[in-house]
């Protein structure tokens, strides 16, 4: 078993197939082929199912997997420490990264991971749910995961360092009568119209909560967070979002309203129970020395 065996293995994996793989590694795809065959031959089992389609995984090769992203994640963990000595932190976080997170706060963390390191690279992968984030990271695609959920246990291979929290509030468009001053009550919300994600999110759950209380109604369900906003200053509705949103909604018009009792997210950065590269332990390590304010939303100055 070699670097180059595993790399292949998981090109095919990542890729779906032998051509797709060849062509993102600039092999050919006999060579490819030959050297996941060599794998399989050495570990005495078949790591792949060839179907028409591409690839299936085996259990056995379901199981080397993050193994094999692991053992590949710690080389370039050594190289980059070797390298780094007498220098700045270099190399890349492959981070896992949930929609509202990825306004705040990714966005105050990177730019001062930038500032501190500006030799690491951030790969931030889309997370729609907090499940999502966890399997990047179980499976070694992901090093780290920013996320926000509500409070439940994670697994028993999951660290998670938190941050703080988030609750929900309400935007509205800039010539909306609701009021900004006070929480809005039930009976504030009759009559509006709601742009709102499909069910399964914080967001809808608080959603779906205020629509039960008053006479609010889902006017659009859309799946692209990045919409949610645009609707709301064109004066399709209001919606429910993180207050990660709060600053960028106000700076871009909509008039963002508080809630009764709303829901609140944890907001936690997690890794697995393994050594880090130099690159991602930079990035944990500034996370749990900045100063975070009790809404990690309020990142105005946040500071070590």
């Amino acid at each position: 078993m070699d670097t180059r065996q595993l790399t292949y293995f998981l090109g095919v994996v990542t890729h779906g197939g032998f051509g797709r793989a060849a062509t993102h590694l600039h092999v050919s795809q006999p060579a490819l082929s030959q050297a996941v065959a060599a794998l399989e031959n050495d570990l005495g089992v078949p790591l792949l199912h060839r179907v028409p389609s591409g690839v299936r995984l085996t259990d056995a090769g379901a199981t080397l997997v993050p193994m094999a992203r692991q053992v590949l994640r710690d080389l370039d963990a050594a190289r980059a420490a070797a390298q780094s000595i007498g220098t700045d932190h270099t190399g890349r976080i492959d981070l896992a990264l949930m929609p509202s997170q990825s306004i705040e706060p990714f966005t105050s963390l990177t730019a001062r991971l930038s500032e501190r390191h500006p030799g690491i690279t951030v790969n931030a992968r889309a997370a729609f749910r907090r499940d999502d984030a966890v399997a990047l990271v179980l499976s070694g695609a992901c090093e780290l995961g920013l996320v926000g959920a509500l409070a439940a246990p994670y697994p028993p291979a999951i660290t998670a360092h938190r941050l703080g929290q988030q609750h929900m509030v309400l935007l509205a468009p800039p010539d909306t009568s609701l009021p900004a001053d006070r929480p809005l009550t039930p009976g504030d919300l009759d009559g509006q119209r709601l742009i709102a994600s499909p069910p399964g999110s914080v967001m809808r759950a608080m959603a779906d909560q205020l629509c039960a209380e008053s006479g609010l109604t889902i006017a659009v369900e859309v799946e692209h967070r990045s919409a949610i906003l645009p609707l709301v200053l064109a004066g399709v509705g209001v919606a429910v979002l993180s207050s990660a949103w709060a600053d960028l909604a106000r700076r871009a018009g909509a008039v963002v309203c508080q809630l009764q009792s709303p829901l609140r997210v944890e907001v936690d950065l997690i890794c697995r129970h393994t050594a880090l590269t130099p690159a991602a332990q930079a990035l944990l390590d500034l996370a749990r020395d900045l100063d975070w304010p009790a809404d990690i939303s309020d990142l105005d100055d946040p500071h070590p």
